[in-house]
């Protein structure tokens, strides 16, 4: 199988290179789509304002790495937008059979990954939102959200951690043209779009699902990351974790992923010499 990594960067060449390093070594046989902010920073912070000029880099001088030439609008609750045309950008580009979805602070931590991956049609969790979570209704609200679930026949809204997540290339093909159909972003009803369009699709979706490879601080309540816990997901010795919610009158419990099946970690602090980031790149196979 192909494999492709959808990466939304927007400072630090370095931490970009080190993330290059990591999928290459954890998942060998992959290719990587870099989608750069507008305003990219390719130089450290100056003290009053901006980033001070420094030297662009060509990251697609390493070996299956693709850089979209198309900026996107990137914003807090639009990310979707970015990994779509990476996707549709990738595809005019190479062939592949898997789309991933991840961040620019998740590295990868153990090899087997594309053993998990091949079989699925996705990984997705399919999760009752949280309560006092404002974002379900303000989505529930929104016409362009609405179109879409009656267009795939959603009765109800699920979320999902986005990184670590994955899609056969038609599974995620036929997503994004219902998605691409409505979608209009508005920002005066801001949420989360992509932690919300795609396992609302997902969750109608007769294809074999299993669950996101990365283990996400914000998801769980397992200490603060650390070494140890990488070592943890490394010798899969993690329980199965699942999120107990109220949805519409009824309690319901959903698995957020497979304790054994973890293969990557966020967030990872961008900054090169972080003794978490340097422990990883130490890692041995």
């Amino acid at each position: 199988m192909k494999y492709l990594v959808s990466i939304l960067a927007h400072e630090k060449p370095e931490i970009v290179i080190d993330q290059i390093n990591n999928i290459s070594k954890y998942l060998p046989d992959a290719w990587i789509v870099l989608h750069l902010h507008r305003q990219f920073a390719w130089g450290p912070p100056r003290r009053f304002r901006g980033y001070s000029d420094a030297e662009k880099v060509d990251f697609t001088k390493y070996d299956r790495v693709l850089v979209n030439p198309v900026s996107h609008r990137t914003e807090w609750g639009n990310l979707h937008h970015a990994h779509n045309a990476n996707f549709h950008y990738a595809a005019t580009q190479i062939d592949f059979d898997y789309f991933l979805l991840h961040s620019s602070s998740d590295l990868f931590v153990r090899k087997g990954a594309s053993e998990y991956i091949d079989q699925w049609d996705m990984g997705v969790s399919i999760l009752p939102p949280q309560p006092n979570w404002g974002a379900p209704m303000v989505a529930e609200a929104d016409p362009v959200f609405q179109n879409i679930m009656k267009e795939v026949g959603a009765k109800e809204l699920w979320t999902s951690q986005v990184e670590g997540t994955f899609y056969r290339k038609e599974v995620f093909a036929d997503m994004l043209k219902v998605i691409e159909k409505y979608h209009r972003f508005d920002p005066k009803l801001p949420y989360i779009h992509e932690e919300l369009y795609y396992p609302t699709i997902a969750s109608v979706l007769t294809a074999k699902r299993g669950f996101p490879i990365l283990l996400r601080e914000d998801k769980t309540d397992l200490p603060k990351f650390d070494s140890t816990l990488v070592d943890k997901i490394r010798a899969g010795d993690l329980p199965d974790h699942f999120k107990t919610r109220w949805k519409l009158g009824r309690e319901v419990t959903a698995q957020v992923w497979e304790g054994k099946q973890l293969y990557a970690i966020r967030p990872i602090p961008r900054v090169l010499d972080h003794p978490l980031r340097t422990y990883i790149r130490e890692l041995k196979d």
